[in-house]
C-alpha cells in the first residue's frame, strides 16, 4: 500500500511538472508571436513611411564613359563590381541552402515513424521538464556562502559531533560563568568577614589598654587614700585584681578565637582562590576551544553552527539533484540526436535549442513562418544580386560594341578578371 501511494506520488509530481511544462512553453510561444507581431508592424510603418524617392537613390544609373581611360576603369569597376556580386550570390545561397535544409528537417521530423515521433517526443518533454529544474536549481537561494561551503566540505563526516561538541562547550561555558560568580562572591565575603575579625581584634587592643589605664589609675588611688586616710584596702585591692583578671582572661579568650577565625578565614580564602584558579584555567581553555571552532568553521557560535549545517545540507542536496538533473538530461539529450540521426537529419544539434517546437507544434508552426520569411529575403537578395549583375554586364557589352577599336584591350581586362 506504501508503494502505491508513493507511485501514486510521484505520477501526480510528474502530471505537475508536464503541466508546467506546458504553461511556460505557452508562455513563451506568446512571447514570441508579439515579438514577430512587433516587428512586422514597425517594418509595415516603416515601409508605409518611407517615401518612394528613398527607394530611388538605392538604384544604380547607367554610366557612359567617353574617354579611353575612363572607359577602361569603367570595365575594370565593372569586373571587380561582378565579382562582389557573384560572392554575395554564393554567401546568399549557401545560407540559402542551410534554411531548406532546415526546413527539410522539420518536413522529416514530422513524417517520422509512430515509435521514433513517440520517442522523440518522450526525449524533448523530459529536456524540457529538467531544464525548467535546472534553471530552479541555479536561481536557489541560500543564505550560506561558498567560502563556508568550502569550509565544511573539508570537515564533512565531522560536521555533526562539531555541532555537538561546540553547544556542550557552550553550556560548559555558561556552568564556569556561574562558577566563577560563585567563587567570586566567596572570596569577597572571606576577605569581608578577614576584615570584620581584624577591625574586632584593634577592638580589644584598645579595651586592653583602656583597662589597664584604669586598673594603674585603681592602684593609685588606693594607694593614695591608704596613705592619707589610713584606711585598710586589702579588699579593693584584692577586688581590682580578680577585675583585672577576669577582663585579661576574657580578652585573651576572644583574642584566641578572633586569631582562629583569622586562620580559618585565610585558609578558606586560600581554598576560595585555589578553587578560582582552577576555573579560571577551564574558562580559558574552553573559550579558545570555542574561539577556535569558530574561526575554523567560519560561525558565530553552535546556533549559527547549525543553521548554516543545514543549509550546507540544503546545499549538497540541490547539487545532487543538479549532477542527476545533468545525467539525465545528457541521457535524453543523447537520446534525442540518436534519433534524429536515425531519421537523417542533416543539423541535429540545433534541435537541442529548439526542443520546445518538438513538443509544442504551434512552436513549430512558427519556426517555419520565419524560415519561409527568411527564404524569401534570401531569394531577393539574390534576384538583386543578378540583376545587378546583368546590368554590369550589358554596360561592358555596350562599351565592346561602342569602341571595337579597343575590344581586344577591354576583353583582356575582363578575362584577367574571369580568372581571379
Amino acid at each position: 500500500m506504501a508503494f502505491w501511494n508513493r507511485k501514486k506520488k510521484k505520477d501526480r509530481q510528474q502530471e505537475m511538472l508536464e503541466k508546467e511544462a506546458q504553461e511556460k512553453l505557452e508562455e513563451i510561444r506568446q512571447k514570441k508571436i508579439f515579438q514577430r507581431k512587433k516587428k512586422q508592424e514597425a517594418a509595415r510603418q516603416e515601409e508605409a513611411g518611407q517615401p518612394q524617392d528613398d527607394m530611388e537613390k538605392y538604384r544604380t544609373e547607367i554610366v557612359k564613359p567617353v574617354y579611353k581611360n575612363d572607359q577602361k576603369r569603367y570595365v575594370t569597376e565593372c569586373c571587380q563590381a561582378i565579382q562582389e556580386a557573384d560572392h554575395q550570390i554564393e554567401s546568399i545561397r549557401n545560407e540559402y541552402q542551410s534554411v531548406t535544409d532546415y526546413l527539410l528537417d522539420i518536413q522529416k521530423i514530422e513524417r517520422m515513424g509512430k515509435e521514433d515521433h513517440k520517442g522523440l517526443l518522450e526525449a524533448a518533454k523530459n529536456i524540457v521538464r529538467l531544464t525548467k529544474e535546472r534553471n530552479q536549481y541555479k536561481e536557489r537561494n541560500l543564505s550560506i556562502s561558498d567560502t563556508v561551503i568550502r569550509k565544511f566540505e573539508t570537515y564533512d563526516e565531522e560536521l555533526v559531533d562539531e555541532i555537538k561538541k561546540m553547544y556542550d562547550a557552550e553550556a560548559y561555558q555558561k556552568a564556569i560563568d556561574g562558577d566563577l560568580e560563585k567563587l567570586q562572591e566567596e572570596k569577597k565575603k572571606l576577605r569581608q568577614e578577614k576584615k570584620e575579625i581584624i577591625e574586632k581584634q584593634n577592638a580589644l587592643k584598645k579595651i586592653a589598654k583602656v583597662l589597664i589605664v584604669l586598673i594603674v589609675s585603681l592602684f593609685v588611688l588606693f594607694v593614695a587614700i591608704y596613705y592619707a586616710l589610713h584606711v585598710d584596702m586589702t579588699y579593693p585591692y584584692l577586688g581590682t585584681v580578680l577585675f583585672a583578671t577576669v577582663i585579661s582572661v576574657m580578652i585573651f579568650m576572644e583574642s584566641n578565637r578572633n586569631r582562629r577565625d583569622m586562620t580559618m578565614a585565610e585558609r578558606k580564602t586560600d581554598r576560595a582562590v585555589s578553587l578560582l584558579n582552577q576555573v579560571k584555567i577551564k574558562c580559558v581553555n574552553n573559550l579558545n576551544l570555542l574561539d577556535y571552532n569558530k574561526e575554523k568553521f567560519g560561525v558565530k557560535d553552535a546556533a549559527d553552527f547549525e543553521q548554516l549545517w543545514n543549509e550546507y545540507c540544503k546545499a549538497k542536496e540541490y547539487e545532487r539533484k543538479f549532477r542527476e538533473n545533468t545525467e539525465q538530461l545528457n541521457y535524453y539529450t543523447d537520446e534525442l540526436l540518436a534519433i534524429l540521426k536515425e531519421n537523417q537529419i542533416k543539423d541535429c544539434e540545433v534541435w537541442i535549442g529548439q526542443v520546445l517546437a518538438l513538443v509544442d507544434s504551434r512552436e513549430m508552426v512558427e519556426i517555419r513562418h520565419d524560415l519561409n520569411s527568411r527564404r524569401q529575403k534570401l531569394r531577393e537578395r539574390i534576384t538583386y544580386n543578378e540583376d545587378v549583375k546583368k546590368e554590369l554586364v550589358m554596360g561592358i557589352n555596350e562599351v565592346l560594341q561602342e569602341n571595337p577599336e579597343s575590344k581586344e584591350e577591354f576583353l583582356e581586362i575582363v578575362a584577367a578578371y574571369s580568372k581571379k
